[in-house]
């Protein structure tokens, strides 16, 4: 039987119904199949286990104690709705020792006022904590074997709290100890996604994505078939439905694609969690819960037919434009090496960046919830350059959107850049910076943000309808 590692997130978790909607595609599927579950928290929780963390440190007690109040009755509310006696009284139980520790946290945090970061890795995985048990114990109930399974167990991590990065030596022996003797028995693992630990045994976190990460480190960990990512939406789509309503879900891409839409911003998959099935070939699936029979995207190495060079476009509508322009004779590029060896020490995203040798002068296209503190990077960095009038201050345009047109497709395609703004132009729309990744595989570009949306669906109708139309016309001939 084919081992498949299934991803559940927060939506499709949310509450009882999708749980037991989650819960009754396991079953369907392991009757053919062996299956790991990793599961997010119930959807928002924990956002208010962070918001109850904050509480507590600033000593406010009546928010910490509603935001508790409000994680026991939706854990509650969930098992009441989903279990029958006597599996409803047990898991109650040890979801009341899980609330109580985080009450114990909290209590704490209030006398401390400060946290690190590693313990926050112990609070913050407290909801998948929960939602790993609920859903296991609904899987027995409904006739499948689930089993719940601390990923701390399993997933072994190096010591850097709250952002930590997985050892997959020592997580694939780890894994294959304790999950392939339950898969041998036909259970059905149900792994905690977010956290795992460190060799010491200490809780850690996998940051920003950590779910979905757990998923594919689990996968290559256990040599999966594939890793299937169940969401709330068909797959990934050629651009934001909600922008452009003819936007179509694509059948397969590519996993530097799937990176490339991830980074700016397509809600897809983390681009880290990728890269554990990118390294063994690991096909991934997005696939939504909510509408099961829809065969969704997989994202595989490499792609065949494609029949537009352009796969998707996407924006990031919030950004602005940071200029920096030597004023004397300088080595300019020694100047510009410090600014991004600067960026990359505070991990701060560039969208993409514009030179001119022969003006000295360099553009950051930031994101704007970044621009503030890579001005400040700036004024620190070059406080010297500055005072002496090497540098000129650096000159800031805000209220724009970068577009990003992808495709593995357009590498060596001619005619694309033609084709992408001219579709712009007869927008009278202007284009404020634009650059081209070394591997072909995106444009970027850069408009007032108020005409992003605009932009977004012209290139779309260039890329996809128009060539939709053609291929009708064109069989309609034949």
């Amino acid at each position: 039987m084919a081992l498949i590692v299934m991803k559940f997130g927060g939506t499709s978790v949310g509450a009882a119904e999708r749980i037991r909607e989650s819960a009754a595609i396991v079953r369907n599927y392991a009757e053919q199949h062996q299956i790991v579950v990793v599961v997010s928290a119930l959807a928002g929780i924990t956002d208010i286990i962070l918001k109850a963390v904050h509480a507590a440190k600033s000593g406010a007690q009546v928010e910490t104690e509603a935001c508790l109040a409000d994680l026991e009755a939706r854990h509650l509310e969930a098992i009441g709705k989903l279990l029958s006696s006597p599996s409803k009284e047990e898991i109650a139980a040890e979801v009341g020792t899980l609330h109580k520790q985080l009450r114990d946290f909290c209590s704490a945090l209030m006398m401390l006022r400060s946290a690190t970061p590693q313990v926050l890795d112990v609070a913050l995985p407290m909801g998948e904590q929960i939602s790993a048990r609920i859903f296991a114990a609904y899987l027995k109930q409904i006739g499948a074997h689930g089993e719940f399974i601390d990923s701390g167990r399993v997933l072994v991590t190096d010591d850097k709290f709250g952002n930590a990065s997985p050892d997959m030596v020592a997580t694939r022996q780890r894994s294959r100890e304790v999950l392939w003797p339950l898969l041998k028995q036909g259970a059905i693992p149900v792994v905690t996604g977010y956290n795992g630990a460190s060799k010491s045994g200490l809780p850690t976190t996998l940051g920003r994505g950590g779910s979905d990460y757990s998923a594919t480190i689990l996968g290559a960990a256990l040599g999966s078939g594939e890793v299937w990512i169940w969401t709330d939406v068909d797959g990934v789509l050629t651009a934001d439905p909600r922008t452009c309503h003819k936007a179509k879900t694509l059948a397969e891409i590519t996993f530097a694609e799937a990176i490339e839409l991830a980074y700016y911003g397509a809600k897809v998959i983390h681009p880290k969690a990728i890269r554990p099935a990118m390294e063994l070939g690991i096909p991934v699936w997005i696939k939504n819960s909510f509408r099961p029979e829809v065969a969704g995207t997989k994202i595989v190495a490499h792609v065949a037919g494609n029949y537009s060079p352009v796969k998707a476009i996407t924006a990031v509508k919030q950004a602005a434009l940071v200029g920096l322009t030597t004023q004397r004779d300088v080595h300019f590029a020694e100047i510009f090496g410090r600014l991004f060896l600067r960026l990359g020490h505070d991990q701060t995203d560039v969208l993409f960046s514009t030179q001119s040798s022969s003006e000295n002068s360099l553009g950051l296209v930031l994101r704007e919830a970044d621009t503030e503190h890579v001005i400040q990077i700036i004024q620190h960095v070059f406080r010297t350059e500055l005072k002496h009038h090497v540098l000129a201050p650096p000159s800031v345009q805000r209220d724009i959107a970068t577009i990003v047109v992808l495709g593995e497709s357009m590498r060596g395609q001619w005619g694309v850049l033609a084709r992408l703004f001219s579709a712009v132009a007869r927008l009278n729309v202007s284009v404020i910076a634009v650059a081209q990744g070394a591997t072909e595989l995106n444009i970027c570009f850069a408009v007032p943000s108020a005409r992003a949306d605009e932009v977004v669906r012209a290139v779309h109708q260039e890329f996809f309808e128009h060539q939709h139309q053609e291929s009708i016309e064109a069989a309609v001939t034949a």
